[in-house]
């Protein structure tokens, strides 16, 4: 049975993100909310818990997992010849609900790019995913937390009981504030595309991408 903590999610307990981080660092996997749906992640650099994913979720082999990150710096981090436009998103975007795909380094592990050699990485807003991120120490390969094909949720009693029950550690911060996916945005080359409109409108993206510094 899933251990489910009820959070504050502007202050959350510095215990109870201790012991879900403990729980990514053992290679286990955590529900937890972010600001815009609730997802279930796993340590970056855990093969077992991105596999777990996957089959908690149902998702389809060869779609990669993204990667919620702690700030801007990431995107040269964790991936290569990362266009300007990129970083222009990054600075104007992050953090928020803006998810970017850029060519991955070799610090991503093959698991986690694609068939292009990419990763996608997003910074979030929600303190709780900070908090976490910050006390595993790493990066968190994290998905919606829904079954493939059923729609993500950002409210906690409307989660699957089956995703719950699957979960190492389950924290319930409410509602989600924002309750809809994130935009992602190809930045592999010359110019952004944009591959799915969520949170953040596709005209926003594209307009941001330009916003460079004089």
């Amino acid at each position: 049975m899933s251990k489910v903590f009820h959070i504050d999610p502007e202050n959350p307990s510095a215990e109870v993100i201790n012991l879900a981080a403990s729980i990514l660092r053992d290679g286990g996997v955590v529900l937890f909310p972010t600001e815009t749906v609730y997802g279930i992640g796993a340590s970056s650099d855990s093969w077992y818990g991105a596999q777990e994913l996957f089959d908690i979720k149902m998702r389809p082999p060869g779609k990669p997992l993204p990667w919620l990150v702690e700030d801007g710096d990431a995107l040269d981090r964790y991936g290569v010849d990362v266009p300007a436009y990129a970083h222009a998103l990054a600075k104007r975007f992050w953090p928020g609900e803006l998810t970017i795909v850029v060519g991955a380094s070799d610090l991503v592990g093959r698991d986690f790019r694609d068939g292009r050699g990419t990763v996608a990485l997003r910074c979030s807003s929600h303190e709780v995913v900070q908090e976490l991120i910050r006390a595993s120490g790493r990066p968190i390969a994290s998905t919606s937390a829904n079954t493939t094909g059923v729609p993500p949720v950002a409210r906690f009693e409307e989660l699957e009981p089956r995703i719950l029950a699957a979960a190492d550690v389950v924290l319930d911060a409410g509602e989600a504030h924002v309750g809809v996916a994130s935009t992602v945005v190809d930045c592999t080359g010359p110019e952004p595309v944009v591959l799915r409109e969520g949170a953040i409108p596709a005209d926003e993206v594209l307009a941001g991408a330009h916003a460079l510094d004089s």
